[in-house]
């Protein structure tokens, strides 16, 4: 459980990276705890927040969406599906749930759409690549491997297009494998996923 007493709020602040989730802003102490955090981080470049809508954890979609609402005025990043876009900002059309987004203040926005691929928009561009087709095993952890590559490609500076490939990559691989956490894959296993997709 994340409580305001067990964070540290200097690191916090200088993270290359923070990734928060819907999820841990749906019951208290872990909400607060969220928002002190977020007050620390200031709203710098790559504070994230997956919109990871799971309605068992909400007593209704409305208390979620006031939450969420509260925290797209800290964050610069947001990602999630159709249906979690619904929850976070209204709208499940991912064009109109990117700009939805944008209107909140997020710089980059992530609309995940399954087998239709992934949608990424900034003010100033807006990028929509395929999904990476595979034979789901299982599809725990996808979610969680397509985050971290958004993270390493965004850290490393690539171009928005690449980021998406690499992170659909990542998720897809995951899915074909039986574990969850122990499925991440690593960055020559998505190159070189990457590299057979052009030849195929």
């Amino acid at each position: 459980m994340i409580t305001v007493q067990s964070l540290d709020l200097a690191a916090i602040e200088q993270a290359g990276v923070f990734w928060t989730t819907v999820t841990g802003l749906s019951e208290e102490p872990s909400r607060q705890a969220h928002h002190v955090a977020y007050q620390a981080r200031g709203r710098r470049p790559l504070t994230i927040l997956d919109l990871d809508y799971r309605p068992m954890f909400w007593s209704s979609p409305e208390v979620a969406s006031r939450e969420v609402g509260k925290a797209l005025e800290h964050v610069t990043v947001a990602v999630g599906n159709r249906e979690e876009c619904e929850v976070a900002v209204g709208e499940t059309d991912p064009q109109r749930a990117a700009d939805a987004l944008l209107e909140r203040g997020v710089e980059l926005a992530i609309v995940k759409q399954g087998p239709k691929g992934v949608l990424a928009k900034t003010r100033d561009e807006s990028i929509e690549v395929p999904a990476h087709l595979v034979k789901v095993i299982n599809g725990l952890g996808s979610g969680d491997g397509f985050g971290g590559a958004l993270c390493h490609g965004l850290l490393s500076g690539w171009d928005l297009e690449k980021v998406l490939r690499f992170a659909n990559a990542a998720g897809g691989i995951v899915a074909t494998r039986f574990e969850c956490s122990t499925a991440m894959p690593t960055t020559a296993e998505v190159e070189a996923v990457l590299e057979e997709a052009l030849h195929v």
